[in-house]
């Protein structure tokens, strides 16, 4: 049994009462399933941060982003 802070259970009942779900189980599924996403989202993200927090990166030059956007918007 899953214990929800009365928030938390608020929350669920006013999901089912709306009825954008059919019960609260599958609230929590879909609370789930996002929290499952979300942590498959970091663990691709993770190389990426931890080089950054290496101090390996180079600094970004907006001006040369604008550029390269505009060169890939004109070879479409």
């Amino acid at each position: 049994m899953i214990e929800l802070t009365p928030q938390q259970q608020q929350f669920v009942d006013a999901q089912v009462a709306a009825g954008l779900y059919r019960e609260p189980a599958e609230v929590i599924g879909v609370a789930l399933g996002m929290l499952e996403q979300r942590q498959r989202e970091y663990e691709q993200l993770r190389p990426g941060i931890e080089q950054f927090e290496r101090g390996e990166y180079a600094p970004l030059d907006i001006n040369d982003l604008k550029h390269r956007g505009r060169d890939r918007r004109t070879k479409q």
